[in-house]
């Protein structure tokens, strides 16, 4: 994408007030001492229909040590991989975000004592194909379905960063015309800009389309979850705050 071009999709910019934490851009020469300006902040919004579609597995097996129980996990895991990889899904979009084991503890007439370990292996995958999610979940379920749990599902886009910068010029716009519209009210006119700063946080992340699937109701109503919750997907949310210090004269 070129630089300040967002294509035909036009954000939605809001004011709200400016929060604490900020990363700090300044912009020209500050202005001195008895400079008269203009602090306004501006926040800007922008939604995309999603694109691709992020899953967590995780994988669990008990055994009597800790080692068989590892193996026993990363096989499973081995196995939906090879599963994953053969309904489509890119290698580079597999990818293990989590591995634990804890011991597994019965009460007995000395107190608690260790009766194996549970190894487990959590995953992400990434499905490119949102018309085919549903067929290719199942695939990967029914691979190990008393040993593998999906655990979430998230919708996002593939170019997060356009998302990213639409919101941000938004946020600029937003304040600009603020800034305008307060200089005229004070009868003076709007200068240059003097710093700018974007907000960090949670206003300025990112919002995904997010549901549980887990195993309540078998792998079996995993397409038709998928199916029905598809056809009314929130959009993809990206949010951007800015506070801007204009000269006025």
């Amino acid at each position: 994408m070129r630089a300040g071009s967002c294509g035909p999709r036009q954000p939605v910019a809001t004011a709200t007030p400016f929060g604490q934490s900020s990363r700090h851009a300044p912009l020209g020469s500050a202005p001195g001492a008895g400079a008269a300006t203009i602090s306004v902040a501006g926040h800007g919004v922008t939604r995309r229909a999603p694109d691709l579609m992020r899953v967590v597995l995780a994988v669990e097996a008990v055994r009597e040590r800790a080692a068989a129980a590892m193996a026993a996990a990363g096989a499973i895991a081995d196995h939906l991989f090879a599963v994953a990889r053969s309904a489509g899904i890119a290698a580079e979009d597999i990818r293990t975000s989590d591995i634990a084991l804890t011991p597994e503890r019965a009460e007995g007439p000395y107190g608690a004592r260790v009766t194996g370990y549970r190894a487990g292996e959590a995953f992400q995958l990434t499905i490119r194909r949102l018309y085919h999610a549903g067929p290719t979940l199942e695939m990967v379920a029914d691979a190990c379905p008393s040993q593998v749990r999906i655990e979430t599902v998230a919708f996002g886009v593939t170019d997060q960063e356009e998302l990213r910068c639409c919101a941000r010029q938004a946020a600029y716009a937003d304040a600009l015309s603020r800034a305008d519209h307060y200089a005229r009210l004070a009868g003076r006119g709007l200068g240059p800009l003097q710093i700018l700063n974007e907000q960090t946080g949670s206003p300025g992340a990112s919002r995904l389309a997010a549901f549980p699937i887990g195993q309540a109701g078998g792998v079996g109503h995993i397409g038709p979850t998928l199916a029905a919750a598809s056809a009314e997907l929130p959009s993809v949310q990206e949010q951007v705050t800015v506070q801007a210090v204009f000269a006025i004269h």
